[in-house]
């Protein structure tokens, strides 16, 4: 069999012959540039792949210049970076990730035990996939979700040193990844050792971002919780400096939280009281406490030093309290003392003294009506101290949290209060008691005793408080489940700043002519608790000089 051998085109040899020359130049470029890179890549510091950051925003604006610089020393399509999230148990994808989308980025986390990214990040080890469409364990991975046709992913590992730079400890924080090796190249053992680098580089720079912001979560928090506590806080320098004042202290001593960080406390605090404490306390050894007047506040101080974990005293923490309520109700407590003697003696001197006079009325001098007088003013009297004894034995329950006992029964509201002023009319000749009410209303169910309670304390009260005289209207409205009752005085008013706090326990409307008015300041304290045991509520509108309307309500 004859072979002809055609002759070669001399041209279409230049062309190849070219071809080559061009293709060796290109790959000879290339291995340069690469080279080149992997001398960056390894004298690089962790600083210069990526500056130290110190928010969210700057980490992911790093991120961002990161993976793109892996994707183009790789030579790689695609980048990203899945970390550890142990609530979860998984391996995310953070933001930003080259060339992968938001909706992309969302789906990318799967367990630590499936896939390649699973086991890089269990062993240890990278891993070099170059048919990710026919690898088993690329099938359990992220991989077919995002088009990964071939990949190379290396555990993001921190190394811990010794004072000798030895390393005493390696922990994994995630897997970085590159895919899809361009120009039809694949992934070599050089990529590997270039992309460890890169991935430990990126590992110290998240770990130490996360520790960043971690601490600074955590002192703003410290800061929060020292600017909301009631209580003042103060910290001196060793050199007797203003280091931190919060919230609350600023207001109780009138400082500008700003201007004193840093100076003098003798420059800062312009109370003289608290400046000796001051002085005396950082000379002291031990703790100091003291209690000041600051207008009509009531402050109490305690010290305590700071120190070092070498138990060196490096400053003074001070501590204020506001006081001033725990004052007033000691006050409250001192006076309501005084005047429950007073109120039991008011009532016990007619008693001894009508008793006396019968028992020595041996001659039969007063009689029989006189006696029924004296007879009527003790059983009156009796009656009072009943009602005192009463008033102090439910304030004791309710004040050791023991609900007050009610015994509900059918009870007419009109029969009630026509009582109550009938009784309340004969310690009162300034006074016209008047009642409206509703035509036929209906009976109610309700602890009779209590409402009687309520409704004669509310009577008193505006007999004390109005004491020139004038009508006092008690008025039914009904509302339909409820009834509506209020008790209107023309009298003394109470201060608007005050009304807030007349059914506090123990307090007494004070100012003006109200310091003459006698009581023990449990009777509001006690009407409240009561209608509120009946299901109901209690509210005052009243004007200085103008009068007062207490109102409730009770439920049917």
């Amino acid at each position: 069999m004859t072979v002809t051998v055609g002759t070669p085109d001399p041209n279409k040899q230049r062309d190849i012959q070219a071809e080559l020359v061009e293709l060796r130049r290109r790959i000879a470029e290339l291995e340069s540039t690469k080279k080149s890179l992997e001398q960056q890549v390894s004298s690089s510091t962790i600083a210069e792949i990526a500056p130290p950051v110190t928010s969210a925003e700057e980490l992911a604006q790093t991120l961002q210049t990161f993976v793109r610089r892996v994707a183009m020393i790789l030579q790689a399509e695609k980048c990203a970076i899945m970390l550890y999230e142990p609530e979860r148990n998984e391996l995310v994808v953070q933001t930003p990730a080259l060339k992968l989308t938001d909706a992309e980025i969302a789906a990318c986390h799967i367990d630590v035990h499936r896939g390649i990214s699973g086991e890089v990040y269990r062993d240890g080890k990278p891993i070099i996939c170059l048919q990710c469409a026919e690898d088993p364990r690329a099938q359990g991975d992220i991989f077919a979700a995002i088009n990964v046709r071939d990949a190379l992913s290396v555990p993001m590992l921190i190394e811990h040193r010794n004072e000798h730079q030895q390393v005493t400890d390696r922990t994994i924080i995630g897997v970085l990844h590159v895919f899809n090796k361009r120009y039809g190249l694949q992934f070599t053992e050089e990529d590997v050792r270039l992309l460890a680098v890169l991935g430990r580089n990126a590992a110290s720079v998240i770990s130490s971002a996360r520790a960043f912001q971690a601490i600074t979560a955590e002192k703003k928090q410290l800061e929060y919780t020292l600017h909301s506590m009631t209580a003042g806080l103060l910290v001196l320098s060793r050199n007797q400096r203003i280091n931190l004042v919060n919230a609350a202290l600023t207001k109780l001593l009138g400082l500008d939280a700003e201007a004193c960080i840093g100076m003098n406390y003798r420059e800062a605090i312009s109370n003289q009281e608290v400046r000796e404490f001051l002085a005396d306390s950082v000379t002291e050894t031990g703790e100091t406490a003291k209690e000041f007047i600051i207008g009509d506040q009531f402050l109490m101080a305690e010290t305590a030093k700071v120190r070092d974990e070498k138990n060196t005293v490096i400053g003074l923490l001070c501590i204020f309290n506001d006081v001033t309520e725990l004052r007033n109700v000691e006050r409250m407590k001192s006076d309501f003392v005084s005047t429950v003697s007073h109120e039991l003696r008011t009532p016990l001197t007619p008693i001894k003294g009508f008793i006396r006079t019968l028992l020595d009325d041996t001659d039969g001098m007063y009689d029989q009506e006189t006696r029924m007088e004296f007879y009527g003013i003790i059983d009156s009297e009796c009656d009072r101290l009943v009602r005192l004894i009463n008033d102090l034995l439910n304030v004791s329950r309710i004040e050791s949290g023991r609900p007050l006992q009610l015994n509900h029964d059918s009870m007419s509201l009109t029969t009630l209060i026509e009582k109550c002023m009938s009784f309340q009319r004969g310690s009162t000749e300034k006074h016209e008691l008047v009642l409206e009410v509703p035509h036929n209303l209906p009976p109610i169910i309700a602890d009779k005793d209590k409402v009687d309670q309520i409704i004669t304390n509310l009577l008193s009260n505006a007999i004390k408080y109005s004491p020139l005289g004038g009508t006092i209207t008690t008025r039914v409205i009904d509302e339909g489940e409820k009834l509506c009752v209020s008790v209107t005085d023309h009298g003394m008013g109470i201060p608007a700043e005050q009304i807030d706090k007349v059914f506090d326990r123990f307090y007494r409307v004070n100012g003006g002519d109200a310091q003459k008015v006698g009581g023990t300041g449990i009777g509001l304290f006690l009407v409240k608790n009561l209608v509120e045991a009946h299901g109901g509520i209690v509210w005052v509108d009243s004007t200085v000089g103008k009068g007062t309307t207490f109102s409730f309500t009770l439920p049917k």
